[in-house]
This record gives C-alpha cells, sequence and structure tokens, in this order.
C-alpha cells in the first residue's frame, strides 16, 4: 500500500510538471507584443505632436519610421531618446514639431530585442483643416402638419469631422434630434415650425467655424386635404457607407396627406436583426458585412405608393485571422510564407522582418498575401510580420524566423593539414623507416577522426561533438581541438591546451564571438606521438539569441536518480514534448563538495530516457541536471537532484588467532599449555609469513598494473586516485600546451583567452545507457530499474524545473 501511494504521487507530480511546461510553452509562443500602439493624429500646423507606444517587455531601444503620404517608403527618425529606465524601456515617445505639411502621414515604432525587432500598428498624422461650405442656393420645404421632416447641414470636408449646429431665424436651436451628424429631425411638425433655418460647422482643433451660405425655408400648411406621397427631398444619398460594428440610420423620409406609412425591406433576405423602422428611416445597430446590400423603402396610402432604393456598403478594418508560422529555413533556400486576412476593401499587405519593410525585387517576391524568398539569407532571421492594412486602419501577425547557416565543406589542399606536430616529446626510433610526403612513418596507419559536428550551446560557447572510424591503424593517445574565425583578419586557429582523452568524443569551446562564424577541427594524437588532424567542419555561423527567442526546447523531467554501486548512479527523466525535434540530451554531474565545471554526458536520441553514470567516487554525493539540444541551441536545465554513492566494500581473509588456555593448576595441563604455546608460536608465525607474501604479491601485481594503466592513460585527469569517467593527468607524453602549432604551415596557431577548460563528456552510443542496457534507450539495468530509492540515497531538492 504504501509503495502504491508513492507511485500515485509521483504520477500526479508528473502530470502536473507536464502541466506545467505546456502552459508555460504555450505563453512563450507569443513572449512580446504591444500593448499600446500610436493613436491616429490630426493636428495644425505649427502644432507639437506626440507619439506614444508600449511594449509588455523592456526593450533595448526604439526606433521610429515615417511614410509620407503617396509613398511606398519608410525611413527611419533621427533623434529618438534611448531608454535609461525600466518604464521607458517599455515605452517610447516621439515628439514631432508638425512645421511642415510633408511631415504629415504614417508613424510607427520599432521596439528591438537584441538584434530582433518587431513594428507596432502605424498611426496616421493628418493635418487638421476645414473646408468652406459650398451650398448654392435657398431649399423651400412646404409639408402638411403631422409629419416628419428632415433640415440636412450640407457640412463641408474637416479633418476631424466638424460639429454641427443648427439654428431657426438665427437662433441655435437647443437639443436638436439628429440622425447623425448632418441631418436634424422635427417630428410631427406644427405651423409653428416654419421659419428659415442655417448651420454652422466647427473644427474644434483648429478652431474654424464657417456658416452655411443659404437657408432652408420651411412652409408648414395647416389644411386637412388630402395631398398624395411625396419625397421631401429625394434620398440625397442613395449608397451609405458604414464600418463593421458601428450604427447607422438609413434615411427615407416621405410625407403627404393623410400621413403615409413607410415599410422597408430587402431582395430576398429578411431586414438585419437589429434593425428598426421609424419615421426617420431604417436604424441598424452594430452593424454586420452580411448586412450589406439593397434596401427597398416605400410609403404608401390608400390611393398612392412612392418607393426608392438605397445601397448600404459595410467596411471592415483589416484583422490577421492567421499570421505566419514560426519556420525555420535553411541558408540559401527558398522561404514561402502567408498569412490569412479579412477586410474590405481588401487590404494591401506588407512584409517586415525586425521592424524593417521587405522591397519586392529578384529575390523578393510578394504576391497577396504570400512571401517568397528565393534565397533566404542570414539577415532574414528574425521576427517575420505580415501587417495588413485599408483606409479603416491597420492590424498585423508576428512570429519567428530562423535561418540555419548553410554548411559547406572546407576546400583547399588537405594535404597542407598533415604536417606533423611541433613538440618537445622525443620521438621514439623509428628503425630506419622513411617518413611520406605527409609527413608520417611509412607502414604506419594513422586513422583520424571524422569531421566534427558543431551545436549551439549559448551566444559564446558551443559543443563539438566527433566520431572516429573503426581504428586498425596506431592507436589514438588522445585529441586536440581547434578552431578559427572565418572572414577574419585574424587567420590563426585557436588551439585549447586540454589534452582530450581518447575515449572522449566531445568538447565545449567557450569564449566565441555571437553572430560571427567559425571552422572546428580535430586532432588525434597517435602512441608514437604522431599526429593527424580530421577535415575541417562546416561553417559555423554562432547565432546570437534572446532570452525570449532561445529556447522553446523541451526541458527534460528529471525524474529520479539510483546508486547502483559505489562508482555509479542510475539516472531517468522524460521528454515533455516530443513533437519538438531534439538531437539527445546532455547530462551533467559533479561532486557536491566541489564548484569545479560540470562533467558532461552526452545521451543521444529523442526517446532517450535514462543513463548510467560511471567511474564515480563511493560514498560521495553528486547533483546532476538534464538539458535538451539539438543544431540550434540546448533547452534550459531540469530541477537539481542529488545523489550518492553506495559505499566499496572491501573482502580480506579472516587471520585466526590460537589463545592459551588459562586458570588450570595441574601439571599436565601446564604441559598442555605449554605443548599450545608452542604450537599457537609456530602457526602464528606461518600466518604471519604468508600475509607478508600476500602482500608482496598484491604489491608487485599493482606496481605491474600502475605501469600498464600509466602507459595507456597518457595524459588524463586523475581525482582521489579514480579515474573520472576514464581521464587521467600526469601523463608520461611530454607535449607542449600547443601541439598544434605548426600543423598547417600556412596558418599559425595560438591559444585562446583565458585557457579553454575541457567539460569531459562521455557519450552511451546504446541511446543513453552504458551498462546492461537496451538499445532503444528505454530499458534500465535488471530489475533495479523498476525503483528509484530517492529518499535512501538522493537528497532531493524541492525546487521546480525553470521555465523562464
Amino acid at each position: 500500500m504504501r509503495q502504491l501511494i508513492f507511485n500515485l504521487f509521483g504520477i500526479l507530480i508528473f502530470f502536473l510538471l507536464s502541466l506545467g511546461i505546456q502552459v508555460k510553452g504555450s505563453q512563450k509562443e507569443w513572449w512580446m507584443s504591444f500593448t499600446q500602439h500610436p493613436r491616429p493624429l490630426p493636428a495644425p500646423l505649427g502644432d507639437e505632436v506626440i507619439f506614444e507606444c508600449s511594449v509588455n517587455l523592456p526593450s533595448e531601444k526604439f526606433i521610429w519610421y515615417h511614410r509620407p503620404f503617396n509613398s511606398e517608403q519608410w525611413k527611419p527618425l533621427l533623434n529618438v531618446p534611448v531608454p535609461y529606465n525600466e518604464k521607458e524601456k517599455s515605452t517610447s515617445k516621439f515628439v514631432l514639431n508638425f512645421d511642415d505639411e510633408s511631415k504629415a502621414g504614417d508613424y510607427r515604432c520599432v521596439a528591438f530585442f537584441g538584434t530582433s525587432g518587431v513594428a507596432s500598428d502605424p498611426g496616421r498624422l493628418s493635418l487638421a483643416k476645414m473646408d468652406r461650405f459650398t451650398d448654392k442656393s435657398n431649399v423651400t420645404i412646404r409639408v402638411p402638419a403631422g409629419n416628419t421632416v428632415p433640415i440636412t447641414c450640407p457640412v463641408p470636408y474637416s479633418v476631424p469631422e466638424a460639429v454641427v449646429q443648427f439654428y431657426k431665424d438665427n437662433v441655435l436651436i437647443k437639443n436638436a434630434i439628429s440622425t447623425g451628424d448632418k441631418t436634424m429631425i422635427i417630428k410631427n411638425v406644427k405651423t409653428s415650425d416654419s421659419g428659415s433655418y442655417h448651420c454652422t460647422a466647427e473644427n474644434y482643433i483648429t478652431g474654424q467655424i464657417y456658416k452655411s451660405n443659404y437657408w432652408t425655408v420651411l412652409k408648414v400648411n395647416s389644411e386637412e386635404k388630402s395631398v398624395d406621397p411625396f419625397f421631401i427631398n429625394k434620398p440625397t444619398q442613395k449608397e451609405y457607407k458604414v464600418l463593421k460594428g458601428r450604427n447607422i440610420t438609413l434615411e427615407c423620409f416621405g410625407a403627404g396627406y393623410p400621413i403615409p406609412n413607410v415599410t422597408w425591406s430587402r431582395f430576398a433576405v429578411p431586414l438585419p436583426r437589429y434593425s428598426q423602422s421609424t419615421s426617420a428611416g431604417l436604424s441598424i445597430q452594430n452593424v454586420e458585412p452580411s448586412d450589406q446590400g439593397e434596401y427597398h423603402c416605400a410609403w404608401t396610402t390608400d390611393k398612392a405608393k412612392i418607393e426608392a432604393l438605397i445601397r448600404l456598403n459595410v467596411y471592415e478594418a483589416p484583422q490577421v485571422i492567421k499570421g505566419p508560422k514560426s519556420e525555420s529555413f535553411l541558408e540559401g533556400k527558398e522561404l514561402q510564407l502567408s498569412c490569412n486576412v479579412t477586410g474590405t476593401p481588401e487590404p494591401k499587405i506588407e512584409w517586415l522582418i525586425n521592424g524593417e519593410a521587405l522591397q519586392p525585387n529578384y529575390n523578393v517576391k510578394i504576391k497577396g498575401s504570400s512571401l517568397c524568398i528565393t534565397s533566404v539569407e542570414k539577415k532574414h532571421a528574425g521576427i517575420v510580420q505580415c501587417v495588413a492594412s485599408n483606409d479603416y486602419g491597420s492590424h498585423s501577425g508576428s512570429n519567428l524566423l530562423k535561418v540555419t547557416p548553410k554548411q559547406q565543406v572546407s576546400g583547399g589542399n588537405w594535404s597542407q593539414l598533415h604536417e606533423p606536430l611541433n613538440n618537445n616529446r622525443k620521438q621514439p626510433k623509428s628503425g630506419g623507416k622513411k617518413k611520406n610526403k605527409d609527413g608520417h612513418k611509412d607502414g604506419i596507419e594513422l586513422v583520424p577522426p571524422n569531421p566534427p559536428n558543431v551545436t549551439r550551446l549559448s551566444d559564446v560557447s558551443v559543443m563539438v561533438r566527433w566520431s572516429v572510424p573503426e581504428n586498425t591503424g596506431l592507436p589514438i593517445s588522445f585529441f586536440k581541438v581547434q578552431y578559427r574565425e572565418i572572414k577574419s583578419n585574424n587567420r590563426k586557429w585557436m588551439t585549447p591546451s586540454n589534452e582530450i582523452p581518447n575515449h572522449v568524443r566531445s568538447f565545449e569551446v567557450t569564449d566565441l564571438q555571437p553572430n560571427h562564424t567559425y571552422r572546428f577541427r580535430i586532432a588525434a594524437v597517435y602512441t608514437n606521438n604522431d599526429n593527424k588532424p580530421s577535415n575541417n567542419s562546416a561553417k559555423f555561423f554562432l547565432t546570437k539569441m534572446n532570452d525570449f527567442e532561445m529556447n522553446k526546447m523541451p526541458i527534460p523531467l528529471f525524474i529520479g536518480t539510483e546508486a547502483l554501486g559505489p562508482d555509479r548512479i542510475f539516472l531517468t527523466w522524460q521528454n515533455p514534448n516530443k513533437s519538438i525535434p531534439i538531437d539527445g540530451f546532455y547530462v551533467y554531474h559533479r561532486a557536491s563538495t566541489s564548484a569545479g565545471d560540470y562533467i558532461k554526458t552526452t545521451v543521444e536520441g529523442i526517446n532517450a530516457t535514462n543513463v548510467t553514470i560511471c567511474h564515480l567516487q563511493p560514498e560521495t554525493t553528486y547533483e546532476f541536471k538534464i538539458q535538451s539540444f539539438s543544431v540550434d541551441a540546448a533547452s534550459e536545465f531540469s530541477i537539481i537532484r542529488i545523489a550518492k554513492t553506495l559505499k566499496l566494500v572491501t573482502e580480506s581473509p579472516p587471520v585466526q588467532q590460537i589463545l592459551p588456555e588459562i586458570g588450570s593448576h595441574s601439571t599436565r595441563n601446564a604441559q598442555n599449555g605449554t605443548l599450545y604455546a608452542i604450537i599457537g608460536g609456530t602457526l602464528g608465525g606461518l600466518v604471519l609469513l604468508g600475509v607478508l607474501s600476500t602482500i608482496l604479491v598484491v604489491y608487485k601485481r599493482s606496481r605491474i598494473k600502475q605501469s600498464r594503466e600509466t602507459s595507456q592513460s597518457e595524459g588524463k585527469t586523475m581525482s582521489n586516485g579514480l579515474v573520472i569517467n576514464g581521464g587521467v593527468t600526469d601523463s608520461k607524453i611530454n607535449i607542449t600546451s600547443n601541439p598544434l602549432a605548426v600543423l598547417d604551415t600556412s596558418e599559425t596557431t595560438i591559444q585562446p583567452k583565458n585557457g579553454q577548460q575541457p567539460l569531459m563528456e562521455m557519450t552511451s552510443f546504446m541511446n543513453g545507457q552504458i551498462n546492461n542496457t537496451s538499445s532503444n534507450g528505454n530499458d534500465g539495468p535488471t530489475a533495479s530499474t523498476q525503483r528509484f530509492n530517492e529518499s535512501r540515497n538522493d537528497s532531493i531538492q524541492p525546487t521546480h524545473p525553470s521555465m523562464d
């Protein structure tokens, strides 16, 4: 029952952690966004205009861009203040002196996070102004009493829209009822409403106020005589334009006596759900695109009928329904992206990368909402945006675009790489054999390593991994790693001084420069002190990434540890998201009492779930952590778990002691005691002689074994008398700190800054397992994989995986 409870508790914890990782991962999908876009602003000449934008994460800098009216080009603006505090890192203000009409147009800000930038929706700066009235003559309305009469104001063009007021006989009409900005409604008109009406228009920004040129003269007839239906003014606006979600009234004013009835209808479809017919017209609330079409207005009496058709056009601001996918493309290959947008009229699509608009050219093709780049370049990596715009607004969708640098095989004369090492070793006698043209002794086969693969670990470090073909030639003593920067004035090879043991197949190179391109190679040093390098690696561009874009990779769920002996511990984990492609896992360990570097073990394969770490110290506490990796990056670390190796059990032959009898007073007993003493002394001497002989034999064998191991383990690291994953030091091979100094005759070799310290890495070729494991990496060693005694030997830290 107790075991069952522990199992259920473990399943619950795994479920909660997996859910947390998935939720956190989904939050990272959309790591940044604008909380405030620049707002449209009308302003008069000479005014000071302030545009403002805000993002949800601190930004390193902001850049503002301007696109004048009737132009397709966005131009960067100067004199944008650099943020100096946390608040300003999330918000940017651009102050503009609007002293020239050419400064009108669209403005947008781009927030940069490292080298990646995201652009806001643009805000439009319009010149505030108003034209004068253009009405040319008086309008006379004669109508029977009791009808509804519209008084229309011929409002001139104005930015922003003008504020309209109506007057009767030069007196302001307060609380006037209107259907919009242009029409005042007089319901149940009376003879007292007869008079002369005019209107004024005011631009509240510029302060301009203009009065209509002419009058609308209303004459109300109180006579009760039959008048056939007629339009007070034939619908002057037969076509209405409205933005989706707004309200509108379709005006159709008829009159007569007796007062006619009005009806509204649509051809083949019913009226909108939220519509209402009134004497002023058809009112539609919250207009939808489906409300677009032709409407029929009819005024009827028992004797006559008049009709009119009115067209309603519904416009819609752009909306990016589905933005571009987060994709990874190989440098030089073709890129194709698309986004799904809506809007009326059809939006114009603009593509941006890191806030900079792409212009169609021989390499960039933009057709509708699709983007095609025939040959992807490294500059295209970053944040890609699809921006849709029309007269009613702008909207964008964004995502990450990764570009994997093109892997090119190095050219050049391979024979130049086969120069012998320049070192202080004494060359063994070769029996008079001559060296061949490559500088190696005839008759000795030197099998070099394969060209290395390179994996990004951080902005300044990589993991170099290699393999060695089946070696039928001379054994390898150790490896050396070299690297150099491409397209640099310094063409020298950098060589870490560390000797990498012959069983290790990886090395971490640090102190590199982000956004630089490197090549790497591996040199094997053989037991005869000769050497041979691998071919150069493909070009590797070390991409600089920011925290928000670095890791969408799954963080391993570290489940448990179990000590299998005094020198090994079994680890198990799970991959919470196998939909993300990874190459394998890095397992780190070090003694808890040490503050040094972690020793790293590579476990290949996305499905690997366990590994046995060997060559540990007995009765020593170790800490472990895991991360997944691919060619692009490594994930964040899992939680750290603590485990202790078992005690070393030593067996020694028992020594039997013969004790004399004590307490007998008879002579026989005394004689027997003397006899026993003699026999005991003799036997004790023989036992002592045997023990001494055994010690001598053991010591001799130990010396022979030590001599053999010394010759086979030269240049490796020793820790407390035990090999750390096979590494030993104090090699008898006397080599300079830079054994590859003249490996290339055409290029010199220098030591890296601050030195390079290796992270010892043990690669498990059985998919994550060393001893007693299956080939698929999912089965543990014997029956011990069914239990993880974390409470006995492990001190598990009560922490959760880092999600940030």
